[in-house]
């Protein structure tokens, strides 16, 4: 039986392996780290204080859950009372609960106008990104060659369009191109709400609110938290989802090895030979990089075996990173302006005004400035899973928005304290004194992201999240379909279909790409 490695044990890597196993595989995961997980781990900020190192929101799609059967090794759901809780200036918060019509009395208070429509516009993106969510969990179509089974996903795929009716398919085919502010400007009034609602579009993306195809991302988001049942935190952290993960495709027959640097992939006549890792050669007929696409090519890959065509246009494939973490061990829960219970900081806490404010910050990354004032999409887990946290202490998880990968003028070694110091007051700003709750603080740039976790620019979705690097041409036209130019060479990272987000699909859908080439036991 034929040997298939796979280059990075991330939770795309994972889960390619466990479908492998369960079709009766045996692969080999090869992880360069200690710990499996990549992007999705749980470390320590400081002793008995522990945080999401990384991802703090996780978004496995149910059916991939239950398939690995991840309860059963451990995996515990958490969802948050309240989804979005947003700060203001002016002391008056924004308060998104599951409960539409408790937040459309809640939103009554600041805007009339905004209570009676955000039940609607909650509804309508719910049809419209659940009418995108087939696409989301099928292969790409062949561009070249169509076959059958292309052909009958694509009909499925408009019926699903025709059903959502001419308002909210034209809706569909305006939303996805447009910016995000634009769209929301259509919606509501209230800065804060366009701000905190726009927010998901933008996080981890070269997209400021004004930019083009933001409002596709937005549809992207909605769409993956639906095929996941809207669960967005897991007990123990997102180490403790790829720790399950790990088991279940080890019980499954996989060989999972950490500590295994690959160096090289190996390759004779165009067809895949093995990989060298830490100086040996290990033989095989298939490998799946579960690493970035430019990694993979770019690094691993010896440039004579790639035909220049292909090297360029993967050259000219854009992954350069936009959002810094900060994670930070807190002596208390920190006092947010205007949450009246603990519970309305356990979902996503969204830290910028307005849409101005936050194309402001795009600005700055643009020309590869620190941020100065920066946008915050921040987590305190500890809320809802008190273990993470010493008893009284509390962890939080920050997404500091923009943060260039490659900065002007300076390193990011040398701008991580700037960088710490603008998150800090941003917090204090609207949760006063929270920077003297801080016991440790971890700072991890796109730099870090880089040299530390593999990410290729510190991109954390493998590649942007662009209309031209989305579906068919993920990561390039001609390449969507988990393959590559070398025979036996594919990818299954979140540098391809459906594109990052943590669901784990890419995994899947590459998994069962390569069985079909190469057949089962």
């Amino acid at each position: 039986m034929s040997t298939v490695v796979i280059i990075g044990g991330g939770h795309n890597g994972l889960a390619a392996a466990y479908y492998l196993a369960k079709a009766g595989r045996k692969p080999i995961v090869l992880e360069a780290r200690g710990i499996v997980g990549g992007g999705a781990i749980t470390g320590e900020v400081h002793p008995g204080f522990r945080c999401p190192t990384l991802t703090h929101h996780t978004c496995v799609h149910a059916d991939i859950a239950r398939d690995m059967d991840l309860a059963t090794h451990g995996v515990e759901f958490l969802t948050p009372p309240v989804e979005v809780f947003a700060p203001g200036d002016n002391g008056f918060p924004i308060v998104l609960s599951a409960d539409r019509l408790r937040t459309r009395d809640a939103l009554r208070q600041r805007s009339p106008r905004d209570a009676e429509a955000y039940p609607t516009y909650r509804s309508t993106l719910a049809r419209i990104a659940g009418a995108l969510g087939g696409m989301l969990t099928q292969p790409p179509p062949d561009i070249d060659r169509p076959g059958t089974g292309d052909l009958w996903n694509l009909l499925k795929l408009g019926r699903r369009i025709r059903s959502l009716g001419t308002r909210d398919a034209y809706r569909l085919l305006r939303w996805a191109p447009m910016p995000v502010a634009d769209l929301m400007s259509e919606w509501f009034e209230t800065d804060l709400l366009r701000a905190a609602l726009s927010a998901p579009a933008l996080s981890g993306t070269m997209f400021g609110p004004r930019s083009a195809g933001s409002g596709l991302v937005l549809l992207l988001r909605h769409a993956h938290q639906q095929l996941a049942d809207g669960a967005s935190q897991v007990r123990g952290g997102p180490g403790a989802l790829t720790n399950a993960m790990a088991a279940a495709a080890r019980a499954a027959g996989a060989d999972i090895r950490t500590n295994a640097r690959v160096e090289r992939i190996l390759i004779g006549n165009n067809q895949v030979a093995g990989v060298l890792v830490d100086g040996r050669e290990l033989p095989a007929t298939v490998v799946m990089s579960a690493i970035d696409p430019k990694s993979t090519f770019l690094t691993l890959v010896t440039p004579t075996d790639l035909g220049p065509d292909f090297r360029s246009k993967m050259q000219h494939y854009r992954a350069a990173g936009t959002v810094a973490k900060v994670n930070l061990a807190l002596s208390a829960l920190p006092a947010f302006r205007g949450a009246t219970s603990p519970e309305w900081l356990a979902g996503r806490i969204h830290i910028g005004p307005t849409l101005d404010d936050m194309e402001r910050a795009f600005d700055r990354a643009k020309y590869g400035e620190v941020p100065v004032d920066p946008w915050l999409d921040v987590a305190i887990p500890s809320i809802l899973d008190p273990g993470l946290a010493p008893g009284g202490g509390h962890v939080m998880s920050v997404y500091a928005h923009y943060a260039p990968h490659r900065l002007r003028g300076v390193e990011w070694d040398a701008a991580k304290q700037t960088l710490l110091d603008a998150v800090l007051r941003t917090l204090d700003r609207f949760a006063p004194g929270t920077s003297a709750l801080v016991i440790a603080a971890q700072v991890l740039t796109p730099a870090d992201l880089e040299t530390e976790y593999g990410f290729h620019g510190g991109h954390i979705f493998h590649g942007e999240l662009a209309l031209d690097q989305l579906f068919a041409a993920r990561p390039l036209l001609g390449y969507a379909r988990y393959d590559s130019p070398i025979r036996g060479l594919y990818l299954c990272g979140a540098g391809t279909h459906p594109g990052g987000f943590l669901t784990a699909t890419s995994g899947r859908l590459a998994a069962q790409t390569v069985l079909k080439a190469h057949g089962s036991v």
